[in-house]
């Protein structure tokens, strides 16, 4: 099996240049070559996913570093203004791209929408004096607040949301009548 056309210079730029932000089969449009090709020359040339860009974190892996609901990062992305970059997956899947310095920066400005403690100490790569300082004061904090839903909660919930209020059911699982609520609301959505 002999090899295609040779990839020139501003072939391998232009791929460079939207790895990642245009899909694999407008990549392959453009540059007037199969999807195969296109995808073996990103991955010879080490751009491989997307995601593994070092300075980069998905909204995914952000919500497993601070122990938090992934929802609640898109929030962030989307009413709180925590930068980020809408990108695509080779076959068509978007997903949030977050800098780590940008993380860094708006944890130090939101200090009060995360809790310090369910991140690992040097998770984030080192401990500023700021995040040493919030560890001590969230150390005071009630220990739900951020939780992440486990199934056996999903469950619960479902099952009380029939017959018991809002406020009952915070009290019950001990969260907040607000996070019940958006809970309720994304089940809802899922389901319809």
């Amino acid at each position: 099996m002999g090899q295609g056309k040779k990839w020139s210079e501003s072939e391998i730029n232009y791929l460079n240049k939207h790895w990642g932000e245009s899909t694999l089969a407008n990549l392959s449009t453009q540059l007037k070559r199969t999807k195969i090709a296109v995808n073996l020359k990103a991955k010879k040339t080490g751009l491989g996913a997307v995601t593994r860009a070092g300075e980069y974190m998905t909204a995914n892996q952000v919500s497993v570093l601070l122990n938090i609901d992934r929802h609640a990062v898109v929030m962030w992305i989307e009413k709180y203004n925590l930068k980020a970059k809408r990108k695509i997956l080779l076959f068509k899947k978007l997903f949030w791209l977050i800098k780590c310095s940008d993380l860094c920066k708006w944890l130090k400005s939101n200090q009060g929408r995360f809790d310090s403690r369910k991140i690992e100490s040097f998770g984030i790569g080192y401990e500023p004096l700021w995040l040493q300082e919030k560890r001590r004061k969230d150390r005071r904090l009630p220990k739900n607040r951020n939780k992440k839903w486990t199934d056996l909660e999903v469950q619960r919930i479902i099952i009380n949301s029939e017959d018991m209020k809002y406020k009952e059911i915070a009290l019950l699982m001990g969260r907040s009548y607000d996070s019940i609520e958006r809970k309720i609301g994304r089940l809802k959505y899922q389901k319809g």
